[in-house]
């Protein structure tokens, strides 16, 4: 396996005193895609958002590169947030209407100051190239988009900020077939052309022995097995 780039040790979070994920490890690999299979409930999505920052595990330690995310002071997170991100089961959930796409996947780059005006422009056409789009999608609003070509929006939104490592919690399941593998391919390019890590979430063993390179077997809040494909 190549370098660790994120590990969870012990992870474990409890609503009203019930222990949804308990006691977690893994690692992922530079460039891996690590699967995560489990049935609806198994807590995978929960690991998802505490990797991400959206949830604050009760117990254990998340380490990006060697350092304790779960320690940082806010400041220092700020740093670490970009290199970490999610793509959610519902891709429209993650774009405001009343922007157009362009404006989606600059808005990210504006918050970051990435890049000025000119330099944005070039950049934001490099990423819709990237992910398949033409440009005459970027002037659309998420309501004139399909399924699938939102996913792609929301894929070039969160590589503007050159991430390193992205949860992908269902990404496809809302997608009929024939897009689905689309979009499967489409996130393997990018990892082969970027050398980003995945965790993908999902119920269907079929998609991840399709892309993964291990997948981990989630019951019950705990990690059963991890086997390579």
């Amino acid at each position: 396996m190549q370098p660790v780039l994120l590990k969870a040790s012990r992870l474990s979070k409890a609503y009203d005193g019930i222990l949804v994920v308990d006691n977690v490890s893994f690692e992922v690999g530079q460039g891996e895609t690590l699967g995560l299979f489990g049935k609806s409930g198994s807590g995978k999505s929960t690991i998802g958002k505490c990797l991400t920052g959206l949830e604050k595990p009760s117990g254990g330690e998340i380490l990006f590169r060697d350092k304790n995310i779960l320690k940082m002071g806010r400041r220092e997170f700020s740093k670490v947030r970009p290199k970490i991100q999610m793509i959610f089961q519902h891709p429209e959930t993650s774009l405001d209407p009343r922007m157009t796409a362009y404006q989606s996947i600059t808005e990210p780059m504006q918050v970051q100051k990435l890049a000025g005006k000119v330099s944005m422009r070039s950049e934001v056409l490099r990423l819709a190239d990237l992910v398949g789009l033409r440009e005459e999608h970027l002037i659309r609003y998420p309501r004139q988009l399909s399924g699938g070509e939102i996913q792609r929006i929301v894929l070039a939104r969160i590589l503007s900020l050159k991430p390193e490592f992205i949860v992908a919690d269902e990404p496809t399941s809302m997608l009929d077939v024939s897009v689905q593998a689309q979009i499967l391919r489409l996130m393997q390019k990018i990892q082969d052309e970027t050398g980003v890590s995945y965790l993908l979430i999902s119920h269907d063993q079929e998609v991840l022995r399709a892309v993964c390179d291990r997948i981990a077997f989630i019951d019950g809040g705990r990690i059963t097995a991890i086997e390579k494909v």
